[in-house]
C-alpha cells in the first residue's frame, strides 16, 4: 500500500495563499521515490466546494524553475484570481513528463483529487514548449483524466502519439504558436489538420511575430482562453 505524504517546502511569487502564491509538496510514490509538485489555490479556499482544475506542465527541463517560470507567466495568481486550482509537477531527477516521467502524473491526479474536490472530477491540461509535448502525451495516454488541452507550444512528439489523436474525441484543444516559430509550427498544423479531418473542437492560433515563447500570452490572456473553454464546456454558464 502506497504512503503518500505532503511537505510544506517553500513559499514564492505574492506573499499569501489567499492572494495566489503556490506553495511546493511532495508526494511519496508507490514505485519509490518522491514527486515534488507546487499547488495553487484559490483566494478563501473551501475544501467543501467544488472547483476547475488545471494541470500545468512546465517547459525546458521542467526543473523546479521551470515550474515557477509557468506559474508566473500563465497559471499561477491568475489562475487564483479565477477561482481555479492548479497543479505543476516538477520533472522527477530530470526525467521529462514526456520520456518517463509520464507514468508518475496518476499517482499525482490521484492524490489532489482524493484531497480536493474538482469540476467534473476531471483536470484541464495545459503545457508550454516540452510541457506542450508532455500535455499532448499525457492527455492520448489518460483521455479520461481531462476536460481538454492547451498547449502554447506543443504537439505530438512522436508518430505513435499522432496515431493516437482519436483518443482526445470530444476535447477541445486550443494550440498557440509564435509566427517566428518555424520549426513548431508545421507539426502543430499537422496536428490540427488530423484532429479537424476527424471532426474534433480544435483551433491553432499563430501570433505574428512571435517567438517559441509567445509574450502575448502573459498575464490574464492564457486565463481568459482557459476560461473560455470552460464555459463552452458547461454551456455557456
Amino acid at each position: 500500500m502506497k504512503r503518500i505524504t505532503t511537505a510544506l517546502l517553500g513559499l514564492v511569487l505574492v506573499a499569501g495563499i489567499a492572494h495566489g502564491e503556490h506553495t511546493f509538496h511532495e508526494l511519496e510514490l508507490s514505485t519509490g521515490g518522491t514527486l515534488r509538485y507546487a499547488l495553487v489555490l484559490p483566494p478563501d479556499f473551501d475544501p467543501d466546494r467544488v472547483y476547475p482544475a488545471l494541470l500545468a506542465l512546465p517547459p525546458g527541463p521542467q526543473h523546479e524553475g521551470m515550474v515557477e517560470a509557468g506559474l508566473s507567466r500563465y497559471w499561477g495568481r491568475q489562475a487564483a484570481e479565477s477561482g481555479w486550482l492548479v497543479v505543476s509537477p516538477v520533472a522527477p531527477e530530470g526525467v521529462l513528463f514526456f520520456r518517463g516521467a509520464e507514468r508518475h502524473i496518476p499517482d499525482l491526479l490521484e492524490h489532489i483529487r482524493a484531497s480536493h474536490r474538482l469540476e467534473g472530477d476531471r483536470f484541464h491540461l495545459a503545457g508550454n514548449s516540452n510541457g506542450g509535448l508532455s500535455a499532448f502525451h499525457i492527455a492520448l495516454d489518460s483521455p479520461d483524466q481531462f476536460h481538454s488541452l492547451l498547449a502554447l507550444p506543443g504537439f505530438p512528439a512522436r508518430d505513435e502519439d499522432f496515431d493516437r489523436l482519436g483518443r482526445l474525441t470530444g476535447k477541445p484543444v486550443r494550440l498557440f504558436v509564435g509566427g517566428a516559430d518555424q520549426r513548431w509550427i508545421p507539426p502543430m498544423e499537422r496536428a490540427r489538420d488530423e484532429l479537424a479531418e476527424m471532426g474534433e473542437d480544435v483551433e491553432l492560433t499563430i501570433l505574428p511575430g512571435e517567438g517559441h515563447v509567445p509574450r502575448s500570452l502573459d498575464g490574464g490572456r492564457f486565463m481568459e482562453e482557459l476560461n473560455a473553454v470552460r464555459s463552452l464546456l458547461s454551456g455557456g454558464d
